[in-house]
């Protein structure tokens, strides 16, 4: 019974890992039917209407002509991730796999599925070019200037900063984890998201150089924009030499959800520092987050937490989610009530947005949440 529970799972793993390929492979297909859509359109107005738009096609065609060249980027991910098996069915061969994938029709990929690769693209943009450094120096800075404190105050203890150990469950696209790495400490990521995992191991295994991909973030809507400039806005990644930091030995990824990878007893006080941005709402039961995170911190290890509450299971249809949504208040009396202490005045709120388009005319700004918490010697 037990190897029938494990089959079923791994056959919805690989079901699932195949689903997040049809939708980076048909990201063309279905963004080209979705601008054809807006061509349409167009033809059914009067002839008169359409007269006074004579421009409109000529940019749904430069807006085609970014579609193709996004598709060209996500197939690289795609080939990429393939070649690395980052997929569950790494034992088998990646040409096997693709051919496989090909032998199928392909299925209809779900709206949710197509937003996850155009916020893909989004995220990119936020984690690794130019254009995302107001976001980045938003949300990151404060946590690198308290990991630097941190590695001061245990200067008397350790001799080189890589001694000091930190975990960022819920790393993305790995930037933060990257620039943990680069100010010399030993830093694990941890992603459950196919996604991410895929876009990341591009930047992060396949850069040669800086601004060596581009990409059309903004094409997918028409919406809030001032000009055809801010929608056809190219963006260049990455904006750093990311190999100079990976030849290292202290930075790595783990693949996985949290609390099953980190609850193992092997991990409990293994870690200096866990970093949480934008991750908390992320969790179905927020109580097995913070108990894992307790376990594993060693005594007086700290944790750094910045982000919302937009619990992203509040509106699951699935009936087997679970989605316990507390406010701010009654995660941070969760916090106290497993052991943590808050650091003196480190509790604070940071305005900032979230993998925006800087060019649009409506921002969404997160009034999030940020704190140093610290678990007692015992």
């Amino acid at each position: 019974m037990e190897g029938e529970r494990r089959t079923s799972t791994e056959e919805n793993e690989e079901s699932h890992y195949r689903r997040v390929i049809e939708a980076f492979d048909q990201y063309r297909r279905y963004s080209l039917a979705t601008n054809n859509r807006r061509r349409k359109d167009l033809h059914r107005l009067p002839l008169e209407d359409q007269s006074l738009l004579r421009e409109y096609p000529a940019k749904l065609a430069e807006v085609d002509d970014r579609i193709r060249r996004n598709a060209d980027v996500l197939d690289e991910i795609v080939f990429k991730a393939e070649l690395a098996g980052l997929g569950p069915s790494s034992a088998l061969d990646p040409h096997l796999q693709l051919e496989q994938a090909s032998d199928h029709l392909a299925p209809r990929v779900s709206a949710l599925d197509a937003e996850k690769v155009r916020s893909t693209l989004r995220q990119l943009v936020r984690d690794w070019s130019s254009l995302g450094s107001a976001e980045r120096e938003a949300c990151y800075s404060p946590i690198l200037q308290r990991l630097d404190r941190l590695a001061d105050s245990l200067a008397i203890h350790v001799s080189h900063r890589a001694q000091i150990r930190v975990l960022v469950p819920g790393s993305g696209l790995a930037r933060l984890v990257w620039e943990i790495a680069n100010r010399g400490f030993t830093a694990q990521g941890n992603e459950v998201s196919y996604p991410m995992l895929l876009a990341s191991n591009l930047v992060l295994n396949h850069s040669e150089s800086v601004d060596q991909w581009s990409i059309y973030p903004f094409i997918h809507s028409f919406s809030n924009l001032s000009s055809i400039h801010h929608l056809l806005q190219e963006v260049r990644f990455p904006d750093v030499l990311v190999p100079e930091v990976l030849n290292r030995q202290d930075f790595g990824i783990s693949v996985g959800e949290f609390v099953d990878i980190f609850s193992k007893p092997e991990e409990h006080g293994k870690w200096d520092a866990i970093v949480t941005c934008f991750f908390l709402d992320t969790a179905q039961n927020i109580v097995a987050y913070l108990r894992t995170m307790y376990a594993i911190l060693k005594a007086d290890g700290i944790w750094i937490n910045l982000g919302p509450t937009l619990w992203h299971y509040e509106s699951t249809a699935n009936p087997r989610d679970l989605s316990i949504e507390l406010d701010v208040s009654e995660i941070k009396q969760l916090a106290k009530q497993l052991g943590f202490h808050f650091e003196p005045h480190s509790e604070r709120v940071i305005e900032t947005t979230y993998a925006g388009n800087p060019y649009n005319n409506l921002q969404q700004i997160y009034k999030a949440d940020y704190w140093v918490c610290y678990k007692t010697s015992e």
